[in-house]
């Protein structure tokens, strides 16, 4: 894995890892769709494995985090704790020197309290030079009053001085609203990484290093194209790279002609995976406003957009920061925005065409099933 513009938001990490910046040990890891947030957070708990750290993963389709959080420990104290199995006599008989021993499990049932569970595994991952990384991903979607039940068990396991790590990530506008709520004071304090595109010469070199640990190259100016065509955006970056290699065949070099093949594939899937869903549940006056961005070859005046809505331009801006909420568009000098994510015009030329939800590339043709194909079960 080639990872592209994130220098120093793992230099920070590995440092905190090691006890230099402990504050930084609390991430909050945020941008729009496909800009790499599960990739950076996936990068982070690698390192902390790497530096023994113990993994406990959370996932915001659980029934209870607190509970999932209470599983997970427990499965690795049963591993780990030195204590967790013991035997205790239940029987002597003093004529035949023979005893009778019953074997406990010391994590079996749910006689253990959450809170004693957790400081005795960060007491374990304390004496063996590590900690305990809890991570947590699409965090807009997570419950609140759970999330605020977890991260008071990190905040006491911090301040028990215990060497604990909490990573969350999810889309920009999910975590500002979370982030409003009057429980979520340690995510507040937390550091923030924003996400992003890179420039294209950073997203040119990464499809070339990532090409250039196989078998394969490509030319220098393919290179240079996929990363204009990418626009430095990570989800556009392993598409291009990915249609390209499907399109060389088996050839040992990606040329050009290749990469500019490939463009109207890459669209699409933007258009379909990112994009549609975006659009699908817009009100029909914001996706006017949207609609009306598109006569302009660059940024667009908020003026002419509001003529071309017939509404007051004092009116627009209610519109505009809803669209800049929702990531859709971003200000661009005073007085201009424009589209924040690549080929939303794209999108938008597409919709006007197809219609709302209409798909980028229906499917033709009709073939069986490999099901079919399948010889009788023995």
């Amino acid at each position: 894995m080639i990872l592209a513009g994130r220098d120093l938001a793992i230099e920070e990490f590995t440092a905190a890892l090691a006890g230099n910046v402990p504050e930084a040990r609390a991430i909050l890891i945020s941008g729009a769709r496909g800009s790499g947030k599960t990739v950076l957070l996936t990068e982070f708990r690698e390192l902390a494995l790497e530096a023994g750290w113990i993994d406990l993963r959370m996932h915001t389709s659980s029934t209870s985090l607190v509970e999932e959080l209470r599983g997970q420990a427990i499965a690795h104290l049963r591993e780990l704790d030195p204590e967790a199995e013991t035997s205790r006599l239940t029987s002597a008989r003093i004529s035949s020197l023979s005893a009778s021993r019953d074997i406990v499990q010391r994590y079996d049932g749910e006689g253990e309290v959450l809170s004693t569970v957790l400081d005795r595994l960060a007491q374990l991952a304390d004496e063996d030079g590590g900690g305990l990384l809890i991570t947590l991903d699409e965090l807009q979607s997570v419950d609140r009053d759970q999330l605020h039940a977890l991260t008071q068990h990190v905040q006491d396991l911090i301040g028990s001085g215990h060497a604990v790590a909490f990573i969350a990530a999810g889309v920009r506008p999910g975590v500002d609203a979370l982030l409003d709520h009057e429980r979520t004071t340690f995510l507040r304090r937390a550091h923030r990484i924003e996400v992003g595109s890179v420039d294209v010469g950073t997203a040119a070199e990464t499809i070339r290093m990532t090409i250039a640990d196989t078998t394969r190259s490509i030319t220098p100016e393919a290179a240079v194209l996929a990363g204009e065509i990418s626009c430095g955006y990570p989800y556009l970056i392993q598409l291009i790279g990915s249609k390209a290699w499907q399109r060389s065949g088996d050839a040992d070099t990606i040329e050009i002609e290749d990469v500019r093949a490939s463009r109207d594939a890459v669209v699409a899937a933007m258009i379909k995976n990112v994009h549609g869903p975006a659009l699908r549940g817009l009100s029909p006056r914001k996706r006017e406003y949207l609609h009306a961005m598109l006569e302009d070859e660059g940024p667009s005046a908020v003026g002419d957009i509001a003529r071309r809505m017939g509404i007051d331009p004092r009116n627009q801006s209610t519109y505009r920061e809803r669209l800049i909420e929702e990531e859709l568009i971003r200000p661009a000098g005073r007085g201009f925005v424009e589209f924040s994510l690549p080929y939303l015009a794209d999108a938008l030329h597409h919709e006007a065409r197809t219609g709302v939800g209409a798909d980028v590339e229906p499917d033709r043709g009709v073939r069986r099933s490999h099901r079919g194909r399948r010889g009788p079960r023995p």
